[in-house]
């Protein structure tokens, strides 16, 4: 294995023990378990590009297809809600304000392990050319 395939591996392995520690630390510290439903769109986020790269029609011209742009779209919804969990959460009195940071942290540290992942992934023909416009 070469040492940069290495490299990646691990800084990709330690991105998402943080975003979990701080998930877990915005739960544990706060004593009620509901941020961690924002790890569950960071779970399903490259299910849509997947099943979209698997089923793509021969008819499309260039890159893109109807198919691939609403699984991007679909992408993009699990993003955001994602994202917005925890301050709704903290808005119905869920959870605490404090925990909102944590989460929202740790939200972002699991998106941006998946997207690193998706821009470094050594198979070209797995579906996340997300970055080719």
């Amino acid at each position: 294995m070469e040492m940069t395939a290495l490299r990646a591996i691990v800084s990709l392995a330690f991105l998402g023990c943080m975003s979990l520690l701080l998930l877990i630390l915005s739960c544990a510290l706060h004593s009620s378990w509901w941020p961690l439903f924002s790890a569950l769109p960071i779970f399903l986020s490259p299910l849509p590009t997947r099943i979209a790269a698997r089923s793509r029609d021969s008819f499309s011209s260039g890159n893109s297809s109807v198919g691939y742009e609403l699984a991007l779209f679909f992408t993009t919804g699990l993003i955001v809600s994602g994202l917005a969990i925890p301050p709704v959460l903290a808005h119905a009195g869920k959870i605490v304000w404090d925990a909102v940071g944590l989460a929202i942290g740790g939200t972002i540290l699991g998106f941006l392990t998946v997207l690193i992942y998706r821009i470094s992934s050594p198979d070209e023909n797995d579906g996340f050319e997300l970055m080719s416009f």
